[in-house]
């Protein structure tokens, strides 16, 4: 019963962090979009490109938390255990959590870069650029850490 309350468990937080993906994914389509429309209309920074920004960020933040608790089981999940005859399994099953968690931080990272060089501007054209910018690498580190899966 404690596996199957284990397993049930596991299968929860991954679908809650399969849905802060998407609404991840939505807030950076929505960001990307109005960066750059905001750049070649010359639009002001308005309150809403500023909650877009935080809500991506906070999203990776909620993306973490539940990625990082995936990722110590809760019971089920990856099997680490060592079997002679699955190394290589063994070692492509650990590597691509350990992979995805370094560049998920380095994607954080970058994307907290972003946010605080985009407050720390005052013309609303250099925001949208920072926030592209950094926002833009965020993004591409994530799809590289997700394409490792299906490669």
């Amino acid at each position: 019963m404690n596996d199957l309350n284990a397993i049930i468990s596991y299968d929860a937080v991954k679908i809650v962090h399969d849905i802060v993906s998407v609404s991840f994914l939505l807030f950076a389509v929505t960001l990307i979009f109005r960066s750059v429309r905001g750049i070649r209309n010359h639009l002001p920074y308005a309150k809403t490109d500023k909650f877009v920004a935080i809500a991506f960020i906070v999203a990776l933040y909620v993306q973490l938390i539940f990625g990082l608790v995936m990722f110590t089981n809760l019971g089920s999940g990856f099997d680490f255990q060592y079997i002679p005859d699955e190394t290589t399994n063994m070692v492509s099953k650990r590597l691509w959590p350990v992979e995805h968690i370094v560049l998920m931080l380095f994607a954080l990272f970058i994307a907290n870069l972003g946010l605080i060089a985009s407050f720390l501007t005052k013309q609303s054209r250099s925001r949208f650029i920072k926030i592209l910018v950094y926002y833009s690498i965020a993004v591409v580190l994530i799809a590289i850490s997700l394409l490792s899966i299906y490669a």
